[in-house]
């Protein structure tokens, strides 16, 4: 089922399935988040819990013992409870079951809320341990936004600045399953700008940044310089990702904590880079915030 809220001139709709957010259209009435296409990329804002990217031979270890588990975990699929709707945010919230436990050993909650917020929307994900354990995890938000953002404008027209200088360091992960190494983009390396070019995705699949300085990134036109910007504090890693091939229009700037499994890893979910550990009882707050640029 879906929910819609508008405020300040906007609306934002979201599904109970996957609590994924599947509009966000602005003041100006332009929607701003990829709709989606079957024969392209379906989604919209996908959530990613309790793995990030792809594991090892389909399974994860936790404490020595093997589960099986999809790319980017189970959480997209699953169906929410509205808990709660406000005039200017919508929150979600789904448990553990029996069907999760086969894949994540753990008893949870995960409570997802979406925010309008005067100049754009903000997503905040609260991971509660509910079980008499420390329980490890990993969560990503997976949003698309439609790109090019302006008339008679190409995706090529657009570019990515950092916050700060950056390296340019990406993980090698070519077949978008596991990484193999690292390397370094030349075009960014100490600088904030990068272009955007379908190229870059038909070769790499996607752009993983697991070191960056920055956790904000404008998405913008290099001579108007309208667009979003996206803010990611509460997380380690960044992807940037449209799928290769296909020159779609749309981008997605992926927040995790987390990465796709190394080719040489143990398998064991603890020692994964970037995992957290929530305490009994305790919850993890985290956000992330699109803001328009006019």
């Amino acid at each position: 089922m879906n929910y819609t809220i508008s405020q300040y001139g906007a609306s934002l709709r979201a599904s109970t399935l996957g609590a994924e957010l599947c509009s966000y259209i602005d003041a100006t009435r332009q929607e701003r988040i990829w709709p989606g296409q079957a024969d392209i990329w379906p989604g919209h804002a996908p959530v990613l819990f309790p793995l990030v990217g792809a594991p090892k031979n389909g399974e994860v270890r936790f404490a020595g013992k093997a589960y099986p588990v999809r790319k980017h975990g189970f959480l997209a699929s699953r169906e929410f409870t509205l808990v709660e709707q406000g005039s200017n945010f919508l929150h979600f919230a789904a448990e553990a079951d029996e069907e999760t436990r086969a894949s994540y050993p753990y008893a949870f909650a995960v409570h997802i809320l979406h925010f309008l917020r005067p100049d754009g929307f903000m997503t905040e994900f609260r991971v509660q341990n509910c079980d008499i354990r420390p329980m490890p995890y990993c969560i990503g938000g997976h949003p698309g936004f439609c790109c090019p953002m302006e008339p008679d404008a190409v995706f090529e027209d657009y570019l990515l600045r950092f916050e700060k200088p950056e390296t340019g360091e990406i993980v090698v992960c070519p077949d978008g399953e596991l990484i193999r190494g690292h390397e370094f983009l030349p075009a960014l390396a100490g600088g904030q700008e990068l272009s955007l070019s379908h190229t870059y995705f038909d070769e790499k699949d996607a752009l993983i940044f697991p070191a960056l300085a920055s956790r904000q990134v404008d998405l913008i036109h290099r001579e108007s310089r309208r667009g979003i910007r996206f803010q990611f504090a509460d997380f380690d890693v960044l992807g940037v990702w449209t799928k290769p091939g296909v020159r779609a229009d749309y981008l997605c700037l992926e927040p995790w904590v987390g990465l796709n499994a190394y080719a040489d890893e143990t398998g064991n979910f603890e020692d994964k880079p970037f995992v957290r550990t929530v305490q009994p009882g305790e919850t993890h707050t985290l956000r992330y915030s699109t803001t328009l640029l006019s």
